[in-house]
Order: structure tokens, then sequence, then C-alpha cells
């Protein structure tokens, strides 16, 4: 981990006009080395006029979807997490949720808006991997993306997808960046976005503009010998 974020400290003193929110797993925190190489992150990026916010990835790394629905559990562990979080942050914390491994179903999204969360970005919207929306409760198979933002959208929350490739048919983000042929497809879509305008916190919180989200892992600037860096072009 000290590796990682030592690179991605890096690369992001190299692209320092670039906001990055961070979504933390809050029993890292709990770990005093990562809370003080995340907190120094931090620190250094304030002084130096870059913005990385931070969001919340859950208490653990339980992947909520893949099991039957666990309200209770689910209301409980969010609830620490965001305080947890919200207190190592500060100015910094964004009440933006990402499900752990991006397995989220719909009945997490009233418990989200319960908790105080006013986005979620956890669908990646490619057929193969809508396992992730966790087994139907109404018929065969699984909820499927559409319902995830249906029921995002019905408890008032922004839902900002990841980007996909091949005429949306592939991932483009997280694992997808590492896996061979696939990385280069996703690669080549990263860089058409290149030099793109970012987005303010209040446009990506207002559902009438269209976003293009990208997501990898903290943990990929280790990767290649911590020469890894996300395929991105900045002026």
């Amino acid at each position: 981990m000290k590796l990682s974020i030592q690179q991605f400290e890096k690369w992001h003193f190299n692209n320092i006009n670039s906001p990055i929110t961070i979504f933390v797993i809050a029993e890292q925190l709990e770990c005093e080395e990562f809370k003080l190489l995340l907190g120094d992150l931090l620190l250094k990026s304030q002084k130096r006029g870059g913005k990385i916010t931070v969001g919340c990835h859950g208490y653990t790394h339980t992947c909520w979807s893949a099991f039957k629905p666990n309200k209770k559990a689910f209301e409980r562990e969010i609830g620490i997490a965001e305080k947890i979080i919200k207190g190592f942050a500060g100015k910094s914390w964004r009440p933006w949720f990402r499900a752990p491994g991006g397995y989220i179903a719909p009945w997490m999204a009233d418990i989200l808006k319960e908790g105080g969360f006013v986005l979620d970005s956890s669908i990646n919207p490619t057929i193969f991997l809508r396992i992730k929306s966790g087994k139907s409760q109404k018929k065969l198979g699984f909820n499927g993306w559409d319902s995830i933002r249906q029921s995002m959208e019905n408890a008032g929350i922004i839902e900002r997808p990841w980007l996909t490739t091949f005429f949306p048919a592939l991932p483009a983000c997280g694992p997808a960046l590492h896996i061979p042929l696939l990385k280069n497809l996703a690669s080549a879509t990263w860089k058409k976005y290149s030099n793109a305008r970012f987005a303010t916190d209040d446009e990506i919180l207002n559902p009438k503009m269209k976003i293009t989200t990208v997501y990898w892992h903290l943990l990929d600037h280790s990767k290649y010998g911590g020469n890894w860096v996300p395929p991105l072009i900045e002026k």
C-alpha cells in the first residue's frame, strides 16, 4: 500500500489540475500506517492546490448484492463507515458511495438516502457484470443495471456509472485496465477523454448533466514496478 500511495502521489502532483475522488474502506483507517499515509497525501495535495475528495467504499469490502438482502447489517455498516471517513477527511469528505466490488442492489438505495448519501458510482454497465446487481426477488435472473438506476432515481440519488468500451458491451475501468487484450481497448477509450473539461461538484450532482466517470484502484499504482499510470493525458 505504501508504494501505491507514493506512486499515486507522484502522478497526482504531475496532474495537479485533475480532481480525484478516493473511495475509502473505513476499516482501513483503523490501520494507523494507512491513516497516516492517506492523511499526509491529502495535506500535501491541499498545500499544492490539488483537489482530492474522499467518498465511502463501505466499512468492510463486503459484496452486498452477492448475498441475500441484509438491510440491517448494511445500514449499520454504512453508518459506521460514514462516521469514520467523514471524521477523517473533514472538508474533503463527500457523501458519495461506491459499492465494494461494484456489488449494488436496488434495496440498498433507500438506505443510502437515509444515511445522507447523494451520489452513487457503483454501476459498471456491461451485460457481462449484471450479476453484480443481485438476484431478482420478483423474477428469475438478476435485477439488471436499469433497476439500479431506477432505484437510485426513486431515492433521489444521482447515479454516475463507469465508462465502458466497444459499444458499451465491455468494461473499461477497474480490473479491465489490466486484463490482456481488454486493457488495450480500455486504454484507447480512456485516451479519448484526455484533456476533457473536468466537472465541478455542482455539475456532478446535476442529473441533467452527462458526465463521463472513470475508475481505477489505488493499488494499481504499484503494478509494473510502480510505473503504472492511468491512461489519461493532460495538457
